[in-house]
């Protein structure tokens, strides 16, 4: 294509000029908010930095610096009976033997044991023949049923006098109505005679009939006094033949009681000895029967220094102790000696106990003697530290009412923040009194109310926060 042609072309084409027209949309709503929004939210976030900055962020401080509770175990003092005791070496003495011999004279009428027999107290050991002897009793039995006969007897004739005396009585009643009557009668013929009504005969028949009257009320009298004395005289031979009744009845015990003496028995529970004697054999009170023994019951001897032996005295209580420090036997103080031992200068004491089976004569053995009880206050012995030579002991309390001035530092060495009510541990001085098992008695500086720290105490200072946390396991 030519020059031409090409400029021929480009004049032929439209010349097309671009105008810029300005845009008239209105702007968005939200734009006219924009600038008091981002006010506020300036606003909300200078407060929001200042309650962070105040409040928020000391109080995190605070949190951080705050110490952390120890758990440990916490519980009450036990009470419970102290005892003020000593323990000493003692001998024991369990054989306990006796002859028997008779109280009477007689006869050996049977032997019902043999050498080696165990018997029991009151079993019957030896006869002696008591026939003389049971004649006696009979013959005083017999004199006993004829003097309650004869209180049978005069207890009759009282009765019988009694029943007279009533009969009196009423004679005596009816003679005193007639003599009051003669008396009336008499005295209303003396107003007939002064009047000239009567003759003096006639009243003079009324005096004979009333002294007649008078001389049987007199008559009655001494016949009820009579009787009276009759009474008494048969009371009295009632009571001379309860008398003779009564001494018969003890003439008859005393019979009984010299029958006992032929039967031998044994005087308490143990094995039988030799027998020297056979059926047959005449004895007397010096002939030797039998012998018994018995060691169930055992008799300790204790010698205690002269330092406590003012304190010793019958009733004592004593035990018996093994060699792990258990109660074997448990007994009394039965005697205490009056004089000193010059050689151990020791006063002897007794004490009786029963034999279990595991104890034997001549054995050594370690007594206790109790000198008092007490009640007290007991504490583990793992809940006590020593300081500076005295004891102490961790008591929880609230730090309010604990009285220290700062809890415990933390690891930072910071001053803590401790609540009022966060328990610390209070250490406590204390006075320690004796040792009762695994526990330990505090005479002074606790009460059975406070709550104490049992273990863990090396891990504790005064005035330390603490938790209560599990018992410490139980060692078996």
């Amino acid at each position: 294509m030519s020059a031409e042609e090409t400029n021929r072309n480009l004049t032929r084409q439209p010349i097309i000029v671009e105008t810029t027209v300005p845009d008239r949309t209105p702007p968005p709503r939200w734009r006219k908010f924009l600038i008091p929004a981002i006010v506020i939210l300036a606003l909300l976030g200078g407060v929001g930095w200042i309650v962070f900055s105040r409040i928020i962020l000391p109080m995190m401080f605070a949190s951080q610096m705050k110490p952390q509770a120890t758990p440990v175990p916490l519980s009450n003092p036990k009470t419970a009976t102290i005892e003020d005791s000593s323990d000493y070496a003692a001998t024991l003495d369990s054989r306990q033997s006796v002859t028997l011999q008779p109280q009477a004279s007689g006869r050996v009428s049977a032997i019902n044991v043999k050498a080696g027999d165990r018997v029991q107290a009151g079993q019957v050991l030896l006869q002696i023949d008591a026939a003389e002897q049971q004649a006696q009793v009979a013959s005083r039995r017999s004199a006993a049923e004829t003097a309650a006969a004869e209180i049978d007897t005069a207890q009759a004739d009282v009765t019988s006098a009694a029943d007279t005396l009533k009969s009196l009585q009423a004679s005596r009643a009816s003679a005193a109505a007639d003599v009051q009557l003669r008396q009336q009668e008499y005295a209303r013929y003396q107003d007939l005679f002064r009047q000239g009504a009567t003759s003096r005969q006639i009243l003079d028949q009324q005096l004979n009939q009333l002294r007649t009257a008078q001389a049987d009320l007199q008559k009655a009298n001494a016949d009820i006094q009579a009787q009276r004395s009759a009474i008494n005289r048969a009371q009295s031979t009632v009571s001379r033949n309860r008398r003779a009744f009564e001494q018969s009845q003890a003439t008859i015990a005393e019979g009984q009681a010299q029958l006992q003496n032929y039967t031998v028995v044994a005087p308490f529970s143990g094995t039988i000895g030799d027998i020297p004697i056979k059926v047959g054999d005449t004895v007397s009170p010096t002939t030797q029967l039998l012998t018994v023994t018995q060691n169930q019951q055992l008799v300790i001897q204790i010698q205690v220094p002269l330092e406590r032996s003012s304190s010793l005295r019958v009733g004592l209580p004593v035990k018996l102790l093994d060699d792990q420090n258990k109660v074997v036997q448990s007994g009394r103080i039965s005697f205490v000696a009056p004089n000193v031992d010059p050689a151990t200068q020791s006063v002897q004491a007794q004490a009786t106990f029963s034999n279990v089976g595991n104890l034997r004569t001549s054995q050594f053995v370690r007594a206790r003697v109790v000198w008092s009880k007490r009640p007290g206050v007991v504490v583990p012995t793992t809940a006590i530290s020593r300081l500076g030579g005295r004891d102490f002991i961790f008591v929880a309390t609230p730090f309010s009412e604990s009285g220290c001035q700062a809890p415990a530092a933390s690891s930072g060495g910071k001053p803590a923040q401790v609540p009022p009510d966060q328990l610390v541990a209070a250490q406590k001085p204390i006075q320690l009194g004796k040792i009762v098992g695994n526990d330990q008695e505090v005479v002074e500086g606790l009460t059975a109310n406070d709550r104490i720290v049992t273990s863990g105490i090396l891990q504790l200072q005064n005035c330390a926060p603490i938790a209560e946390g599990p018992p410490p396991p139980v060692s078996k």
